[in-house]
């Protein structure tokens, strides 16, 4: 959904209480939601505010994403969701040569929008791949998959001693004993 800073009137915008919140359940299609298989938004609000040209965005999402656990492959629903804020300003806008700049803690928070408005689903985009964990587990507590074995170790205990499975490099091993 594509806004203009000019149809943003004084109080503020709440995007999806204009819009209609059927259109949030639309919002991450195209998303590549790696690692996990599938990504959906549950629940979204934000209001944009205009100050100064500074486009103040606050808003919230959940959502829930499928995929299956990197340590045991059993599959696991994850719930994402966090309140966010953050400030875009116009690139147009004359800035400070970089020397002479000196970044805080709230800087982070700021990015820079194009032309006459911004995408709304960029934002929500943005703010649900930085909640994507780099690792899917089902618990801390998972055991994962015994590598000399294969046995879920979460469902069951095996026997197996660590040093018993053969290494990636055991075949260079050999090469090198063929050689001699």
């Amino acid at each position: 959904m594509y806004i203009r800073v000019s149809e943003i009137p004084g109080g503020g915008l709440d995007v999806f209480a204009s819009r209609g919140k059927a259109s949030i359940l639309r919002v991450l299609e195209g998303m590549d939601p790696a690692p996990l298989r599938e990504l959906r938004l549950l629940d979204a609000d934000l209001l944009l505010t205009v100050e100064k040209g500074d486009l103040w965005i606050e808003g919230s999402f959940e959502a829930r994403g499928e995929g299956f656990c990197d340590r045991c492959s059993d599959p696991v629903t994850l719930r994402l969701g966090k309140a966010f804020q953050t400030i875009l300003t116009p690139k147009s806008r004359d800035r400070a040569p970089a020397a002479s700049v000196e970044l805080h803690e709230e800087d982070l928070d700021v990015g820079y929008y194009d032309g006459s408005g911004v995408d709304t689903n960029d934002i929500l985009w943005e703010q649900v791949a930085l909640e994507i964990p780099l690792k899917v587990v089902c618990s801390e507590a998972c055991r994962g998959i015994c590598p000399v074995c294969g046995k879920n170790r979460n469902l069951e205990a095996c026997s197996c001693v660590a040093g018993d499975a053969p290494g990636p490099f055991e075949i260079l091993k050999s090469l090198k004993g063929k050689k001699e």
